[in-house]
């Protein structure tokens, strides 16, 4: 299994550049930065480390083409792969509910819109001319010459719903899920598979988003999670029912407000919410705990891998190098 770290959202180019460098010393394979509302923007911010070329891939994630057009990104991520000397990555998702709030906008067609984004991509990624035309988004006469000698890079979708895997499976590289748990791994595969036996592709990658609260101090690193909950696949019903059964993955879809506020106030505790709840949603949608609990992790991994998983894509928090060190030194020796 590759292991992925995911960055914070912001942080400054020169600190992602250093990050990125300790990160390849550690073994991981890849760097996602993150695209978020009124934060840094994440290409500019990979581009110092980019330009040192080492063999460490870089990505954004999740670009939306509510956001920008598909002509937009493709010059985006063609500029980070050249930079990069061929190392260049992308997640394309519908839009995030961050997105949502700060602009008003309502994404409609998302699986059309996405798999037309990323049909357009692919093209771009040839260096020949585009011409495309969708029921959404349409090129004339593109042509990215500068990159027509680089590998393409892989695109993948961030995905969690049966319509947008399927889809995925038929024209992406890969495709990112989010905070998804195991117990929806074969059922998510399957999803996934339908498109993979229409692509007929060997070498299509299935990553997960999964948040990383691993800390020198454990019961930071509990809290940290605690507060953190209700990003965790939103804490949808298709998400906790699987491990909190049908009535309690209802009750946590009705009180979401109280994570939330939890979230906003940096609060561990979930008021109204019985904490043998709260600890089963931590251990079912994060890994969680002290340097003690990476034996558990990482059987947490291994049945992850033995479900079809590919890549473990990481979010760290709070401590950017002392989550990537502790990943390096624990985690990817024992992966091999």
């Amino acid at each position: 299994m590759q292991v992925q770290v995911f960055l914070q959202a912001g942080i400054p180019p020169e600190e992602v550049a250093k990050l990125g460098e300790l990160a390849h010393a550690c073994g991981i394979q890849t760097l996602w930065a993150s695209s978020f509302p009124a934060t840094r923007e994440p290409f500019i911010c990979l581009a110092p480390l980019a330009a040192r070329q080492l063999p460490l891939r870089l990505g954004v994630v999740p670009v939306s083409p509510y956001e920008q057009h598909p002509l937009k990104i493709a010059d985006s991520l063609l500029t980070l792969h050249e930079l990069s000397g061929g190392r260049g990555t992308i997640t394309i998702g519908g839009m995030g509910h961050s997105v949502m709030r700060v602009t008003n906008l309502e994404p409609v067609r998302r699986v059309t819109a996405v798999r037309e984004c990323v049909e357009i991509l692919q093209a771009a990624t040839s260096g020949e001319p585009v011409d495309y035309q969708g029921e959404i988004y349409s090129l004339t006469n593109y042509q990215a010459g500068w990159v027509a000698d680089l590998p393409p890079p892989p695109i993948y979708v961030g995905a969690n719903g049966p319509a947008m895997l399927k889809m995925a499976g038929r024209v992406a590289d890969g495709i990112m899920l989010s905070d998804m748990p195991l117990s929806r791994m074969s059922e998510v595969l399957e999803q996934i598979n339908v498109g993979k036996l229409q692509a007929g592709d060997p070498s299509f990658r299935v990553a997960n988003f999964f948040a990383w609260h691993i800390k020198e101090d454990r019961q930071e690193a509990l809290d940290e999670a605690r507060m953190e909950l209700i990003w965790r696949g939103l804490l949808l019903p298709s998400h906790t029912a699987p491990f909190l059964g049908d009535e309690d993955a209802a009750f946590v879809d009705a009180n979401r407000d109280a994570f939330l506020q939890a979230f906003l106030t940096r609060n561990p505790k979930i008021e109204g919410v019985p904490e043998e709840i709260v600890d089963t949603l931590v251990d079912n949608l994060t890994f969680t705990g002290g340097p003690g609990d990476i034996d558990r992790v990482l059987d947490h991994l291994r049945d992850f891998a033995a479900a079809g998983l590919d890549e473990v894509t990481l979010k760290i928090h709070g401590d950017a190098r002392e989550a990537i060190r502790l990943i390096g030194a624990r985690l990817i020796p024992a992966l091999g």
